[in-house]
C-alpha cells in the first residue's frame, strides 16, 4: 500500500515541487493539500486515511507550534514532517518537543526529502547528524543555551510575532488571549532575555534567523 501525504504549505511552487519528486516514487502518493494549518486540521478531520503530513514551519494563520499541539491531542500516532526553506535549527528543539517527527529542508535534495517521509511513516524520527548533536547539547548541556531557549512556547510564539512587526491587538486576536496576557508575556520576554524594548527584540530575532525572509 501506498504512504498517503498531505502537504501543508502556502506556496504553489513548493506543493507542485514535491509532487513532482513523489511522482517518480511507487510508494508515496500526494492525496490532499492544503495552505494553512487551520485547513490542514479540517481537511484532517475529513480524512482518516492519511499516513504522513509535511507542514511548512511558516505559513498564515495558526502558527506550527500551535497546529503540532492540535496534533498532540488529536492525531498522536499521526507523523508531522516540518518542512522548511532554511537551515532553521533554532527551531529544531522546541518543534521537536512539540510531537515533530522529523525537519527537513526544502532545499535537500529528493532522495532525502522521500527517506525523511519513509523513516517517519514506519514510526522513526528524522533528523540530520547536526540535529542529532543539538539534541543531545540540548539534553546534556545547558550552559550554552541561548537566550530563546529560554522562553515558554507561548513567550517564543509571541517574540517572534513581535519581531514581524505584528501589533499587541493582532497577537492578541491570532493566539485568541487579551491584550493584557501579551503585555504580560513580553515583560517576560524582556526581563528572561535581558533585552530593553520591541527594537531590541527584533535585532535579536534577525540576529539569530528567527523570523522569516
Amino acid at each position: 500500500m501506498k504512504i498517503k501525504v498531505i502537504i501543508a504549505d502556502d506556496h504553489a511552487v513548493v506543493r507542485t515541487g514535491l509532487q513532482l519528486i513523489l511522482a517518480g516514487t511507487s510508494d508515496i502518493d500526494i492525496v490532499d493539500e492544503a495552505t494553512t494549518g487551520n485547513e490542514l486540521l479540517k481537511k484532517l478531520k475529513s480524512n482518516t486515511e492519511i499516513d504522513v503530513v509535511i507542514l511548512d514551519i511558516h505559513m498564515p494563520g495558526k502558527d506550527v507550534i500551535d497546529t503540532l499541539t492540535e496534533f498532540r491531542t488529536h492525531y498522536p500516532n499521526l507523523p508531522v514532517l516540518i518542512f522548511t526553506m532554511y537551515d532553521e535549527n533554532q527551531y529544531f528543539i522546541r518543534l521537536f518537543k512539540n510531537g515533530a517527527w522529523g525537519y527537513i529542508s526544502k532545499e535537500s535534495d529528493h532522495n532525502e526529502i522521500i527517506e525523511a517521509i519513509r523513516t517517519v511513516h514506519n514510526g522513526k524520527k528524522y533528523y540530520s547528524k547536526t540535529q542529532a548533536d543539538l539534541i543531545a547539547n540540548n539534553l546534556f548541556d545547558k550552559s550554552e543555551r541561548l537566550l530563546h531557549e529560554k522562553l515558554t512556547d507561548r513567550e517564543f510564539q509571541i517574540l517572534c510575532m513581535i519581531s514581524e512587526g505584528v501589533r499587541n491587538s493582532q497577537i492578541a486576536k491570532r493566539l485568541n488571549i487579551s491584550k493584557n496576557t501579551i503585555s504580560n508575556h513580553r515583560n517576560n520576554i524582556l526581563k528572561k532575555m535581558d533585552l530593553e524594548n520591541n527594537v531590541e527584540i527584533a535585532h535579536y530575532a534577525v540576529k539569530h534567523n528567527l523570523t522569516p525572509d
